[in-house]
């Protein structure tokens, strides 16, 4: 059931669910997502270790800030998405293009709900980092995450070309009262 689900830290407990996601990601052809995680499927020890220090903002390479990530999960610990929560937009392709949140679903547990529940939960962590205003951007072309963004109450501000992947990105704006 959806209010079974939570987002947790990372942890080594939950290494072959995860794994198992990452290999989803594989599968569907789905390059983005498994560059992303690949590492974990080598050292997952390492790549734990790797998250930890993003969000304690500890050798970040340049470009990247302070970054907490979850896992959303069910009461089976099954590992159904990850978000991404970066505590400041220090730089312009942050600002413009990426936003404070970046989630995804694993591809066999999308059009089930949980993008909506995964930046549901993300914008509840987001407002105890103490973070406002929040921005969460995605793809012109993104009609689920699009949805997803506006039924949590995304504000859409405008759309901007993303001279990086060369498309466009439409911007909301969450407000923490």
């Amino acid at each position: 059931m959806k209010e079974d689900l939570k987002l947790v830290k990372p942890s080594l407990d939950m290494k072959y669910e995860f794994q198992r996601m990452v290999m989803e990601y594989r599968s569907y052809g789905e390059k983005e997502y498994f560059k992303m995680y690949n590492k974990a499927l080598d050292d997952f020890g390492g790549y734990l270790i790797k998250l930890e220090e993003q969000d304690k903002g500890i050798k970040l390479k340049e470009g990247f800030v302070p970054c907490a990530t979850y896992w959303l999960i069910d009461n089976e610990k099954s590992v159904l998405g990850v978000i991404r929560i970066r505590k400041k937009l220090s730089s312009e392709i942050l600002r413009d293009i990426i936003g404070n949140i970046g989630y995804d679903i694993s591809p066999l547990k999308r059009d089930k709900g949980y993008g909506k529940i995964i930046l549901k939960l993300g914008l509840e962590k987001a407002k105890k980092l103490n973070i406002t205003p929040i921005l969460v951007t995605c793809d012109v072309n993104n009609v689920a995450s699009k949805k997803v963004i506006e039924e949590n109450g995304g504000i859409f501000e405008n759309e901007v070309n993303d001279r990086w992947k060369k498309s466009k990105i439409r911007r909301y704006w969450f407000y923490n009262e």
